[in-house]
């Protein structure tokens, strides 16, 4: 069932955004998380990110993740964001 919610959210997301920035989400964790990625132009969208996991997201104008009530903001220049020990750390 998580996985279905997971795979469904993360389509959602990729069908926001028609080009450009894409990039990679990367949960280094033990732990499972819910993340709120809010497209510049769009409604805020809480995804499943499981222990270990990656996915790609693509936001055309660029993101603002939340995880743990701290926010993030990627443009075009992120190729990369982690999550350590429940932070958010773009590369």
């Amino acid at each position: 069932m998580k996985t279905r919610v997971f795979i469904t959210g993360a389509l959602a997301l990729a069908s926001l955004a028609t080009a450009a920035n894409a990039f990679t989400v990367q949960n280094e964790d033990a732990t499972a998380y819910k993340l709120s990625v809010k497209p510049k132009s769009g409604k805020a969208e809480i995804v499943d990110v499981k222990s270990r996991a990656s996915f790609d997201l693509k936001c055309e104008k660029g993101c603002t993740l939340t995880l743990g009530g701290k926010a993030l903001s990627v443009d075009g220049k992120t190729v990369k964001v982690m999550i350590k020990d429940g932070h958010l750390v773009a590369s």
